[in-house]
């Protein structure tokens, strides 16, 4: 996947060049799924919105949001600090605890880290799996301590961008990758370093594509898309058909690749921008059953926490501090007016790991072995015949195990958050020693004399796999010659 983006984004770089060269013009621009940009208007400084059609008709609007780091001056009245309500369902009023994190690498990766961080404290344990708080993600990010990139200084937030020297990081990260600085327009440095980025998995700001130049996010920034002229939500399923490189469905993408089903996703304009959107009673309805919401504004990402009915008041964080503030429903705040919102809902249910192979089918203590199956994120146990091994996960679909020493022949077992799955075969230990007499020797060389000639093919049932050393099929001459090079 990883040498796939690559590959394309060189692709796309060269294609321009050579429109530069040729003095042509890009505009329309091409854009995913058969889209081509129509228009471009920017909001103000911090928000762009991109209108898409493509030959069919459809339309789609992309919004691309820049939200800084810090609060715009002006607006101190309106972002005074607030207390939450007491949930009191005869009042009008609720409210969720929710961590409360501060800017780094953009407010959209912020917010959406806001609401996985609140997931993992009620009932969701595998979103974050690190070493800080017994594997349960605090409240705020002050445990991570602070970073500069010259230009300003930022929290840590392995939620958010994962970081090298953090949390137990040995190796490059989110911010290594794809950090400059604040909407800087340059290549990502593993472009321009001609370096691997690294493998996705604990941040949620690598699968909304936030600041990442491959997708033309600019330092800071994360797109999000809705119909061009429908109220109705836009769903990831229909986000992943025409390759949208949105933030919401990279929501998805995170909590599936952390082992958790969502059963709803999608992004709608709220009711205020276009009648028919996602109304106040809608979110109200979110944060009754326990979900904050991402409020999508103009040049911003916040999280709604709560609500009072009695005069559309909307209780939020807003990623400049670990404070609550407060918007009414369809206004503004910090003068940046409401637009839509990004609903990711997460199943209670956490699949079982699924052992669907493994290759190769038998192996010696201490070799490698590749298991493949769904569900494998946060897998906590690997075993041979019953004896536990050292293993990596690689991807939700693929392990990485070692055969313990003392494994026996049997079978080979995965234990995920969502239980334990099994392997429908045995795998094979193999050894040098045949007759598990503690020693390499003659008497093992003549047991594959005994079976010489059998192979899998020919005679499944008579077939000895203990003896066939090199993993071929066949007990033969080179099973010998291999035994008679290690005998003690």
């Amino acid at each position: 996947m990883l040498w796939r983006i690559r590959r394309d984004y060189l692709g796309i770089r060269l294609y321009r060049s050579l429109i530069a060269l040729l003095g042509l013009s890009l505009s329309p621009c091409q854009a995913a799924g058969g889209f081509q940009k129509t228009e471009t208007k920017k909001l103000n400084a911090y928000c762009t919105l991109n209108t898409l059609k493509r030959p069919d008709g459809k339309t789609l609007q992309q919004l691309v949001i820049s939200g800084p780091s810090a609060p715009p001056s002006g607006f101190t009245t309106q972002r005074q600090a607030a207390s939450l309500p007491t949930p009191d369902a005869a009042a009008g009023t609720n409210a969720l605890t929710v961590p409360a994190y501060t800017w780094v690498f953009g407010c959209s990766a912020v917010s959406g880290a806001m609401i996985a961080g609140f997931y993992d404290r009620n009932g969701f344990p595998n979103i974050y799996t690190g070493a800080t708080g017994s594997g349960i993600i605090p409240l705020t990010d002050n445990t991570w301590g602070i970073w500069t990139d010259g230009y300003a200084t930022y929290p840590n937030n392995p939620l958010i961008a994962s970081h090298a020297g953090v949390d137990g990081r040995t190796a490059k990260g989110s911010l290594e990758d794809y950090w400059v600085n604040y909407n800087s327009t340059a290549e990502d440095p593993y472009l321009t370093g001609a370096w691997t980025q690294h493998a996705w998995g604990d941040a949620i700001g690598d699968y909304m594509k936030t600041s990442q130049s491959a997708y033309d996010n600019t330092d800071g920034s994360t797109s999000f898309y809705t119909w061009g002229s429908s109220s109705g939500p836009l769903s990831c399923d229909d986000m992943a058909s025409y390759l949208l490189p949105d933030g919401t469905l990279g929501r998805r993408r995170f909590y599936e690749a952390r082992g958790y089903i969502c059963t709803e996703c999608y992004n709608q304009p709220t009711d205020n921008r276009i009648t028919g959107g996602f109304s106040f009673a809608q979110y109200k309805a979110e944060i009754d059953a326990g979900r904050p919401v991402l409020l999508n504004l103009e040049g911003h990402s916040v999280v709604g926490v709560g609500y009072d009915d009695s005069s559309n008041t909307v209780y939020l964080h807003d990623t400049w501090d670990t404070g609550e503030h407060t918007m009414t429903w369809g206004g503004a705040y910090s003068g940046m007016a409401l637009l839509s919102v990004s609903i990711v809902n997460l199943s209670s249910t956490v699949p079982v790991g699924s052992l669907t192979g493994f290759s190769p089918a038998s192996a010696f203590e201490g070799d490698s072995v590749t298991l493949t199956g769904t569900a494998f994120t946060g897998a906590t146990a690997v075993s041979f015949g019953g004896v536990s091994a050292v293993f990596t996960v690689d991807s939700s679909t693929q392990i990485t195990a070692t055969v313990p020493v003392g494994a026996v022949t049997g079978k080979i077992q995965v234990t995920t958050p969502g239980g334990i799955s099994q392997s429908s075969l045995d795998f094979t230990v193999l050894s040098y020693d045949l007759n598990r007499d503690d020693s390499a020797d003659l008497a093992d060389l003549a047991r594959i004399a005994r079976y010489f000639g059998t192979s899998r093919a020919s005679d499944p049932s008579g077939f000895q796999s203990q003896c066939d050393l090199d993993g071929d099929g066949d007990i033969d001459e080179a099973d010998a010659t291999l035994l008679f090079n290690n005998l003690d």
